[in-house]
């Protein structure tokens, strides 16, 4: 997969288009939704034979035009939405920088630039994407601002059990501590990664404990102790997780060689009832 990294400015240019089938959107958690996206663009990509692409933003807009005023829980850094897209067969990935240059350009430039300009045949995203200056074009609009020159496939919203799949709705679940329920969003458990600060080893030498300091482009469950499932290198783990103030706290049975910055992977599987846990401090 090819990685394309664009700035907007009066010195930028643009990679010598291809054409392609373009997912356009943020992308952030690759949730289901943002899978039906980037699937159906690779469907029409694959028919027409030509390259799959996917166009994603960085930062987040909402910190641009706030300004940096407004802070954003991220669910993936981009290294591991970028890992996410590849798996998902994607040919190439435009990652545009979202800064104040960017966010003046008007909906017909953007898409002038960026649609039009990177050759693309086809355009799919969701019915809620928007692009250009405050957001005022929309997929409504999209067809008339590239005057006819592709075309254009709205996603519809996708729901589970009446509730909108977002990535809004996954980060009101991490903070209300319902990690159980953000599978049937990602289509798997919700997972950070991160390092090791600090190892302790119990007194009867059965169970470890782990200080673990996290990516800061996740966003950690609300305070509290959930079973987790922890891997590292090659060895998979299960045991619980204590979050308190932005912090980790691991404990499990078995083996583990102590190792300052080890990085480990944590999938949250659910949470646990406070009284029916007993937390042993270290």
């Amino acid at each position: 997969m090819q990685t394309v990294y664009l700035t907007y400015g009066p010195e930028s240019s643009l990679p010598k288009p291809e054409p392609c089938v373009m997912a356009m959107g943020f992308f952030d958690g690759v949730h289901v939704a943002h899978q039906q996206v980037i699937l159906e663009a690779k469907n029409i990509a694959r028919k027409r034979k030509i390259k799959l692409a996917v166009m994603t933003f960085f930062p987040h807009p909402k910190e641009v035009l706030s300004c940096g005023k407004e802070k954003m829980n991220y669910l993936t850094p981009i290294e591991v939405k970028l890992n996410r897209f590849s798996k998902l067969g994607v040919d190439i990935v435009y990652v545009i920088k979202f800064d104040q240059f960017f966010a003046e350009l008007s909906p017909k430039k953007f898409i002038e630039t960026y649609v039009i300009g990177l050759d693309v045949k086809h355009v799919v995203a969701g019915f809620d994407f928007t692009y250009g200056q405050k957001g005022k074009g929309n997929m409504k609009t999209m067809s008339t601002d590239g005057d006819g020159k592709f075309l254009v496939t709205v996603i519809s919203k996708l729901d589970y059990r009446g509730n909108k799949i977002s990535s809004t709705s996954i980060r009101n679940l991490l903070s209300n501590g319902k990690v159980s329920e953000i599978a049937s969003y990602l289509g798997d458990y919700y997972e950070t990664r991160g390092e090791v600060v600090s190892s302790f080893r119990s007194k009867t030498g059965n169970r470890f404990y782990l200080d673990v300091s996290t990516h800061p482009y996740y966003t950690l469950p609300y305070n509290g102790i959930y079973e987790v499932e922890m891997k590292t290198g090659e060895q998979i783990y299960q045991g619980s997780a204590l979050v308190y103030s932005n912090k980790i706290k691991l404990s499990f049975d078995g083996s583990f060689k102590s190792q300052k910055n080890h990085a480990i992977t944590l999938k949250w599987i659910r949470s646990f009832e406070i009284e029916n846990v007993q937390l042993v401090q270290i």
